[in-house]
């Protein structure tokens, strides 16, 4: 009587039981869901932050005001920058209300499903905007977080709804391991958003309510200084800073340095002049007298009095412009 033989099948390999197992989250209705709850979530967020959570944008002058964003578009030299000056410059609020209204439009549209492909384009046309004018001037230019975003939106745009999660889609029959998929993806990206949002939120509230307090921008037509200390020498050739001599220790003055938005700062007895450029995105810094440093308020980015960078996600100093005082405490700065 023959012993019979044991096989030596040992069943599917541990790389093919993965294959089988991720396969329903490999499909164009999984890529589909997600990028739609990652790009409406943020253009919701984004919008719904300008138009009610945030006080300062919705307002023609100040910190963190559309007036003062738009205001550094034209001066940063972008291709739109002339587009800008000319239509949107004189009624920043309506530009504003605009920008809001529109992300709001996009994120609804993906979240729901509906006119997905028209949301999608809408999410690229407001990407490609601010990638011409908000971080135009980031490099190398994957600092800049606009690009992707565009891409994203084009990709979502060629995909579609993706066939689930749609506002007023009748329900599936059976057992659909992608429509499965879909979902556990796109709860898994709405609750990370949510987190997300949760802790910029609570940044940004902590950065207002204890960043101290932005010194206002100074009368149409003041100049402002650089880095130095008064000497006895005759004032060096250079463009007149007015209202510098009248500053206090630790008070700035915004001015126009040939066209470029500066900012002189007076740290004890030496005068500091720098781009307002954050290094970041180049959105405009401000000073905070209450904590003696420099505040993006778009991103969070602080420099300190020196133009170092003290916080993320910034990498690099703020530029500084040469200035110099004369005895009679005249301050001049040289481009």
């Amino acid at each position: 009587m023959s012993t019979p033989k044991h096989s030596t099948h040992k069943g599917p390999s541990l790389a093919r039981r993965a294959s089988v197992a991720l396969a329903p989250y490999a499909s164009n209705t999984v890529a589909a869901v997600v990028l739609r709850f990652f790009l409406g979530g943020t253009m919701l967020y984004a919008g719904v932050d300008k138009a009610l959570l945030d006080p300062r944008f919705l307002q023609a002058d100040g910190v963190g005001s559309i007036g003062e964003t738009l205001r550094y578009f034209v001066t940063s030299g972008g291709p739109l920058a002339g587009l800008v000056e000319a239509v949107a410059l004189p009624q920043p609020v309506l530009i504003g209300a605009s920008m809001a209204g529109a992300q709001l439009l996009a994120g609804a549209s993906l979240l729901t499903g509906s006119w997905v492909r028209y949301g999608a384009l809408l999410g690229a046309g407001i990407s490609l905007s601010l990638a011409l004018t908000s971080t135009w001037g980031v490099s190398p230019y994957y600092y800049g977080n606009d690009l992707p975003y565009f891409v994203g939106f084009l990709a979502l745009a060629a995909l579609g709804d993706g066939g689930a999660l749609r506002l007023g889609a009748p329900a599936p029959r059976g057992h659909n391991p992608e429509r499965r998929a879909a979902l556990v993806s796109g709860t898994g990206v709405a609750a990370g958003i949510a987190v997300l949002l949760v802790l910029d939120r609570s940044r940004a509230v902590s950065m207002i309510t204890g960043g101290g307090t932005p010194t206002p921008s100074p009368t149409p037509g003041a100049s402002a200084t650089s880095s130095a200390s008064p000497t006895s020498s005759a004032p060096t050739a250079g463009t007149v800073i007015s209202g510098a001599p009248s500053l206090a220790a630790g008070q700035a003055l915004n001015f126009s340095a040939g066209g470029t938005d500066a900012v002189l700062i007076k740290d004890g007895s030496t005068y500091r002049a720098f781009e307002r450029a954050c290094t970041h995105a180049g959105t405009p810094v401000d000073w905070q007298e209450g904590s003696g440093d420099f505040l993006c308020s778009n991103h969070g980015a602080r420099f300190s009095v020196t133009g170092q960078v003290t916080n993320p996600p910034a990498n690099r100093p703020l530029r500084a412009i040469e200035v110099s005082v004369a005895a009679d405490g005249t301050v001049t700065y040289r481009r």
